[in-house]
C-alpha cells in the first residue's frame, strides 16, 4: 500500500484522534495517582477498587444505553455532553474526601467517556470500508497517546502541587477544549433510522467471539488499574513511577497499532486478536511472581507489543461483524464489554491482592482472561464478516 493513499484518511481522522486523546489523558491521570490517593485519604485497597469499578460501571451504562444514537447522527452532540460531564466529575475530585463522593465523581468521568467513544469509533470505521483496521489503529494512537500523557502530567502535578492539582488541571483542560469538540465534522457513513437497541446484534456469532476476546483483555485492565498503582506503591514506587510504567506499557501500542490494523485487514482480525490477547493473558498468570520494580516494568513493556496487535484487531473484528449502519451500536456494545470486563475484575483483584498478595491476584486474573479469550476463539470458528470492505476476512 502506498502511504500517500491513506493521507486523506489521516487528515479526516485527526480531529477524532485529538478528542480521544484528551479524554484518554484525563482518565489515565486518575489511574496514576490512585496509590498516593489511598495513602492521602486513608482508603483501603477494596475502597480503591470500588472507586475504579464505579467508573467502569458508569461507562458501561452510557455505551450500552446510548451508543445507538451515534448511528442516528448524534455522535458530535454525545461528544460535547461527554466532555462536559467528565469535566464536572473531575472538578468534584478536587474537593472530595469521603469514598462515596469519589465513587460518584469517578462514575461521572466514566459516563462521560462512555458517551464520547462510540461516535468517534464509528467515524473511523465508516471512513473507508477497506481500511477499517488501519483507521481504527490510528484512532487508538489518539486514545493511547492521551492515556500515556495523562499519567505523566498527573504525576508532575502531584509532585509539585499536591494530590488535588491534577484533577483541577484536567477539568479546566476539558472545558477549554469544548469549542473544538463542538466543531467536530460529522461522520459520512450510512445512518440507522430504525432507532433499534443494540442487543439484537448479540445474536451474531462472530460478534460474540470478538466481544469475548475484548472481555478477556479488559478483565486484565481492571486489575491493572486497581492493583498496579497500589503494588508499585507498596514496593517503594510513587505516582511518578506508576506514570512512567503506564507510559512504557502504552508506547508499543502507540507505535504499532496502525500496522496492527493493516495486518488485521490483510490476514483477518480474529487470528491477530486471539494471538495477541491470549499471549498477554498467559504471561499475566505469572506476573505476581516477578520481584521488585524494574523487572515487572520490563515485562509490561513487552505486553504492550502484544496489546497493540490484540486490542486493535479485536476492534476490527467487532466492526467487520456488523453492517455499516450499525457500527456505533456494535462498538458501543464493545465499549460496554470493555468496561464490564474491567469492572467485574477491578474489585475482586483488589480484594485478592489485599488478602492474598500479588501472586494469587495475578494468577487468578490471568487464568480468567485466558479462558475468556479461548472461548472467544471458539465462537469465531466457521463465521464470516458482514462488513462489505474488500479487505475483510
Amino acid at each position: 500500500m502506498n502511504p500517500s493513499d491513506s493521507s486523506p484518511s489521516k487528515r479526516e481522522l485527526l480531529p477524532y484522534q485529538i478528542v480521544m486523546g484528551v479524554v484518554g489523558a484525563s482518565i489515565g491521570g486518575i489511574v496514576a495517582v490512585l496509590g498516593d490517593l489511598r495513602d492521602e485519604l486513608e482508603f483501603t485497597e477494596a475502597e480503591i477498587g470500588v472507586v475504579v469499578t464505579a467508573g467502569f460501571a458508569a461507562a458501561f451504562v452510557a455505551q450500552i444505553w446510548l451508543a445507538r444514537y451515534a448511528d442516528q447522527g448524534y455522535g458530535r452532540i454525545m461528544a460535547i455532553a461527554g466532555v462536559s460531564i467528565s469535566s464536572a466529575g473531575l472538578f468534584v475530585m478536587v474537593f472530595a474526601d469521603p469514598v462515596w463522593l469519589w465513587f460518584l465523581a469517578r462514575a461521572a468521568v466514566g459516563f462521560g467517556g462512555g458517551l464520547v467513544m462510540p461516535g468517534l469509533r464509528r467515524a473511523a470505521t465508516v471512513l473507508d470500508p477497506d481500511r477499517v483496521g488501519e483507521n481504527l489503529g490510528r484512532l487508538i494512537i489518539g486514545e493511547v497517546g492521551g492515556f500515556l500523557v495523562g499519567p505523566m502530567v498527573a504525576a508532575v502535578f502531584v509532585e509539585t502541587l499536591g494530590i488535588r492539582a491534577p484533577f483541577l488541571a484536567f477539568a479546566i483542560g476539558l472545558i477549554v477544549f469544548l469549542p473544538f469538540v463542538w466543531r467536530l465534522p460529522p461522520d459520512r457513513g450510512a445512518n440507522d433510522a430504525t432507532g433499534r437497541w443494540s442487543f439484537d446484534l448479540l445474536k451474531i456469532r462472530r460478534l460474540q467471539g470478538a466481544l469475548l476476546v475484548i472481555a478477556g483483555y479488559f478483565s486484565l485492565i481492571g486489575g491493572w488499574e486497581s492493583v498496579m498503582p497500589v503494588l508499585f506503591k507498596d514496593r517503594g514506587g510513587g505516582s511518578l513511577y506508576t506514570g512512567i510504567t503506564f507510559t512504557l506499557l502504552g508506547l508499543p501500542i502507540l507505535f504499532l497499532s496502525t500496522y496492527a490494523g493493516r495486518l488485521a485487514d490483510r490476514v483477518g482480525p480474529p487470528k491477530v486478536a486471539v494471538i495477541g490477547t491470549g499471549a498477554v493473558s498467559l504471561w499475566m498468570i505469572f506476573f505476581g511472581f516477578i520481584p521488585g520494580l524494574i523487572l515487572p516494568v520490563i515485562l509490561l513493556t513487552t505486553f504492550g507489543v502484544f496489546d497493540a496487535f490484540g486490542f486493535t484487531a479485536a476492534q476490527v473484528a467487532v466492526s467487520r461483524a456488523v453492517p455499516e449502519e450499525r457500527q456505533a451500536a456494535a462498538l458501543g456494545l464493545m465499549g460496554a464489554v470493555e468496561v464490564l470486563g474491567a469492572a467485574l475484575t477491578a474489585l475482586p483483584a483488589a480484594v485478592l491482592y489485599q488478602n492474598h498478595g500479588g501472586e494469587v491476584a495475578w494468577a487468578a486474573l490471568g487464568t480468567f482472561s485466558l479462558l475468556t479469550v479461548l472461548l472467544g476463539a471458539a465462537r469465531f470458528r466457521g463465521t464470516q464478516p458482514a462488513h462489505t470492505g474488500s479487505a475483510a476476512h
